[in-house]
């Protein structure tokens, strides 16, 4: 049975009915599996919501790709501060998907070429239903590149005036690259670890790196060590995060499915953690 696509496994949600036409300005390999593209746009830029995703039409290709944006929406829009607006997408290395097969050809070929691009999705912050003012605490759970969606809510509260009342707790899980471990090389941990690091966040990140072995240490980076534990991410550090407010938290979760499917099931269950089911919200990366 052949794989869904972007468009089919996304038919039933939320899509703008514009379509946008952006250029490709810039790649970067984070490392050997994942891009970085920014995306310029039109003068004005475009409106989405932190975690949003984009339908991405490329040439030659008869379905568009699907990738979330990273940016924060700020970055997309116009400003005095901000005159080349952008959107941000992190781009894994896929064989079986056209669309990105098609975005890991030579930078040479794809730089300055055109794309168009429309926003869509429902996994959004702030979480829809909950008043803002009372929402205390947020926690982010991200498996691999589940980190995507989550990274730009992130960014977006740490510029919004809820930073100051809100505690956000960032639990990321990902394989273990083995030494030496290069924080460049681990998706948008430097950027995540920085926010907090200067203040603008309060709470914390805590890594969890996977594939065999126990412990803990530290990532070394320029703006302090990172520490991680040896060892797969449970419902008790979720629990441990929501630091006994889960009747005033939000809980993000984004990974592959059974790691997705398993943290929403024991979040909500009874004998989980018993939080309301428009408390805990999820996406799958498949």
């Amino acid at each position: 049975m052949s794989k869904e696509s972007h468009i089919e496994r996304t038919a039933a949600e939320p899509r703008d009915a514009a379509l946008h036409q952006t250029i490709i300005a810039s790649i970067d390999q984070t490392n050997p599996s994942i891009r970085i593209f920014h995306l310029t746009l039109p003068t004005l830029g475009i409106k989405f919501l932190p975690g949003q995703w984009l339908d991405v039409y490329l040439p030659f290709l008869p379905k568009p790709g699907g990738f979330t944006i990273t940016s924060p929406p700020s970055h997309a829009l116009y400003s005095p501060s901000n005159p080349n607006p952008y959107v941000e997408l992190a781009v894994q290395r896929s064989p079986s998907n056209p669309a990105a097969s098609y975005l890991y050809q030579p930078p040479s070929i794809l730089l300055n070429t055109p794309v168009s691009v429309r926003v869509g999705g429902s996994f959004v912050y702030p979480p829809p239903g909950i008043p803002q003012r009372g929402l205390k605490r947020v926690v982010f759970v991200a498996g691999g590149v589940g980190v995507n969606p989550l990274v730009s809510m992130l960014s977006s509260i740490a510029e919004g005036p809820e930073a100051a009342e809100l505690e956000v707790w960032f639990l990321y899980s990902m394989r273990d690259p083995g030494a030496p471990r290069d924080v460049k090389g681990m998706l948008f941990v430097e950027r995540i670890a920085e926010l907090f690091r200067t203040g603008k966040l309060k709470g914390g990140l805590k890594l969890f790196l996977t594939g065999g072995g126990e412990g803990g240490g530290v990532v070394r980076w320029e703006g302090g060590d990172v520490p991680f534990e040896k060892r797969r991410m449970g419902l008790g550090d979720v629990d441990e995060a929501l630091g006994g407010e889960k009747e005033k938290a939000a809980v993000y979760v984004c990974g592959l499915p059974a790691m997705t499917d398993e943290f929403v099931e024991r979040l909500v269950a009874d004998d989980g953690l018993g939080m309301e089911k428009g408390s805990v919200l999820s996406e799958k990366w498949w």
